[in-house]
């Protein structure tokens, strides 16, 4: 027995300096699992006290458990084809320095090269864990406790070069900025006063340490936007629209005279171009006919929400209901797969994604010719990253349609809107989805400005356009807005599409009708600023 503690104390004490990485093999597809001071084995210190690590992989949005094998200094382990993440977590042991004694919990994570997401949030497997995000031509973590950011957590970094430095992050989470192209490693430690007992040992305290591997760099400069894209394939407003891969979606809209509805008027047609000069649309998989909804993008696919659908032939009286299914579109396969339904149908809202959380914000419910409409007064958000995930309602501090939403961070923005009694607001609401909790934002600038005006996220700021016809960004003190620019005619109903430097104008109603043609907007020069961090 004396033997037995004697070695374990050595192990421990050999371990305070080294912590559990999670590091690429020398084969394709081939991983280690190493205690160290660098990203690779320590041949003087034994893996034995790793070896009940649960390994896991993130294959498509599923987490599938990896077998691990032990050999003196490592666990070696085969990632099923197409990981994006491999992560795990594994209690260590206790470490007593003076008086306080510790337990020491590892939770190691690997960006595996070339995934698509690098900053994906693995969520309850992992409730500690580092992120990433490239800031120009830089790159930032963030530690998260169960989805939400830690302030104040010392660590280290070891960098592409050699170098290894400390860390400490801020009080949103994030770490320093780094520059350079190459394989990062880091740790950062959060401590938690709570006693307990482990292996017949009590402590005091328990020491938790996130570690990180990955390629990172900086991302690939946007090629510059080509002076014009095709028009729409038909003139449409109340559409949806997203860039996803280098090209832009649409999906249905209004195709007719304002105020006019019938199954002709709205359309369900699903295409999309090329955005770095793409000269024609391509068709592809049709859905229902749908307006008043929105597309967003999630690792690669195209998603689907709710919307508003004619029932009546041209020349009878409006029949409008309001649907609650959802559908992703993945162009590996061309297909839609269907989605949670809505918990009740909705229309005239917005959607957005924020890491791996579809959120639903504002709308109505449209129960046909002669019926009320019910107006929501929750968001709703759906966790991607969870294959069973159900939607979860948050309460709204407003009912409004016909606004428009942004994510940045972890909070999405909420622009402008007609209220229950019709009224056009320029409000803004912010949700953060770490506290489920809202705040207000500075008002929108302008005067007839409320009534659906396009919002997305661009570099890290929000942008909104008006049918006035001004670009304004939030500006980085989250209190006021910038003018960048003016488009050439004002819209609504229409759509801001991200595009390098710059955004697309897409579709939407103008005082002549609706709107075909697409119009590319970049700050003036003068009023170009800096990205901001409100995130």
């Amino acid at each position: 027995m004396t033997l037995a503690w004697v070695v374990l104390f050595w192990a421990i004490a050999s371990a305070m300096g080294h912590f559990v990485y999670i590091v690429p093999g020398k084969e394709a597809g081939s991983i280690q699992i190493v205690l160290s001071e660098e990203l690779a084995p320590d041949e003087e210190v034994r893996i034995d006290q790793v070896a009940p690590l649960k390994l896991w992989a993130r294959v498509d949005g599923k987490d599938l458990p990896v077998a691990t094998s032990k050999t003196e200094h490592a666990l070696n382990a085969r990632l099923p084809a197409g990981t994006s993440v491999a992560f795990g977590s594994v209690v260590y042991g206790s470490m007593t320095r003076g008086d306080k004694t510790s337990l020491l919990v590892y939770h190691p994570k690997l960006v595996v090269a070339n995934s698509p997401d690098k900053n994906a949030v693995v969520g309850d497997k992992l409730p500690l864990e580092i992120v990433t995000k490239a800031e120009g031509a830089q790159t930032k973590f963030q530690l998260l406790l169960k989805g939400r950011p830690l302030a104040d957590a010392a660590g280290s970094i070891l960098l592409p070069d050699g170098k290894k430095e400390a860390l400490k992050t801020d009080k949103e989470g994030w770490t320093a900025s780094f520059s350079g192209k190459g394989r990062y490693g880091l740790w950062l430690r959060h401590t938690m006063a709570q006693p307990g007992e482990h292996a017949g040992k009590k402590y005091s305290e328990e020491r938790h340490y996130a570690t990180l591997v990955g390629e990172f760099s900086a991302p690939p400069t946007s090629k510059p936007a080509a002076a014009s894209l095709p028009p729409l394939p038909r003139a449409v407003s109340s559409l949806g629209a997203i860039a996803s891969d280098g090209y832009l979606y649409v999906y249905g809209g209004h195709a007719s005279k304002t105020h006019t509805y019938s199954t002709k008027d709205v359309l369900g047609t699903f295409q999309r171009v090329a955005l770095d000069g793409g000269k024609s649309w391509e068709s592809l998989p049709t859905g229902p006919i749908l307006q008043g909804m929105n597309l967003a993008a999630h690792r690669g696919k195209i998603i689907r929400v709710g919307g508003m659908q004619p029932r009546n032939e041209p020349g009878q009286p409006a029949d409008n209901h309001s649907v609650a299914t959802c559908a992703s579109y993945d162009p590996q396969t061309n297909r839609w797969t269907d989605l949670p339904a809505l918990p009740a149908a909705r229309s005239s809202h917005d959607v957005v994604v924020a890491g791996d959380k579809l959120v639903v914000v504002g709308g109505w419910q449209l129960k046909g010719k002669g019926a009320d409409p019910v107006w929501h007064d929750t968001a709703l958000v759906l966790d991607l990253s969870r294959p069973q995930a159900q939607w979860e309602a948050i309460p709204q501090p407003f009912q409004r349609r016909a606004l428009t939403a942004a994510a940045l961070g972890h909070r999405v923005y909420v622009l402008g809107g007609f209220d229950e009694f019709n009224s056009a607001t320029k409000g803004v609401d912010i949700l953060d989805l770490t506290t489920l909790k809202w705040s207000a934002g500075p008002e929108i600038p302008g005067d007839e400005v409320g009534f659906s005006p396009a919002a997305t996220t661009v570099n890290d700021q929000i942008w909104v356009n008006t049918y006035e016809g001004p670009l304004y960004r939030l500006a980085s003190d989250g209190h006021s807005w910038q003018k960048l620019t003016t488009a050439s005619r004002g819209r609504m109903v229409h759509r801001l599409v991200p595009h390098g430097k710059g955004v697309w104008l897409v579709g939407g109603a103008s005082k002549g009708g609706n709107v075909a043609e697409l119009e590319f907007l970049v700050p003036s020069p003068e009023n170009d600023p800096p990205r901001n961090a409100l995130k």
